[in-house]
């Protein structure tokens, strides 16, 4: 009987709402109002996007282009020792003409503006295997030995001795070597 009693105030809510909303006077129209100007009351708030005022400014690239001269094309020919590249034969033995080791391929010496090999640059051993010292060889006196990936001086014992020194410098212009020089 509770559950009857509670049921019938809710149903005549219910139905009396929509009848109750009809009663209600309408709201008036409102007047917009001029730009920052302040409202007092009732009414209705009206919410507009500002205008995003974005100023992109740009200048044109400046690209300058110097030329010093007419473009150069440069052919540089390296010389092959046997069919292969002179870095290759580094680290090969050299030997005398009776097949002793008397020392290691360590760079060639070319002719200014040429490819040709005028040097071999070979290091030697000094007494007792101490140090280590860097002569040059005509290379009209060397042979190549690709089976035994060798080089073999036909030099005697005396001119073997009296081989100039070489130092890396401004003088000579190597292939390979850990001071490359480009004249």
């Amino acid at each position: 009987m509770k559950r009857q009693i509670l049921l019938a105030p809710a149903l005549a809510l219910v139905l009396a709402a929509p009848a109750f909303a009809q009663d209600q006077p309408a709201p008036a129209p409102q007047q917009q109002a001029p730009a920052g100007a302040v409202v007092q009351g009732q009414g209705t708030v009206e919410v507009r996007p500002a205008e995003p005022q974005i100023r992109i400014e740009s200048a044109p690239a400046e690209v300058q282009v110097e030329t010093t001269g007419e473009p150069q094309i440069r052919v540089v020919e390296v010389p092959t020792i046997a069919g292969r590249m002179p870095e290759d034969v580094v680290g090969w033995n050299v030997r005398n003409a009776a097949g002793e080791d008397i020392g290691e391929v360590r760079d060639f010496v070319t002719e200014p503006d040429s490819p040709a090999i005028t040097s071999l640059v070979m290091s030697r051993s000094r007494l007792l295997g101490l140090g280590e010292q860097l002569v040059t060889l005509p290379w009209d006196r060397v042979r190549v030995d690709p089976q035994e990936d060798a080089l073999i001086a036909t030099l005697n014992e005396e001119e073997l001795d009296n081989a100039p020194e070489f130092e890396y410098g401004a003088e000579a212009r190597t292939i390979i070597g850990p001071e490359q020089n480009d004249q």
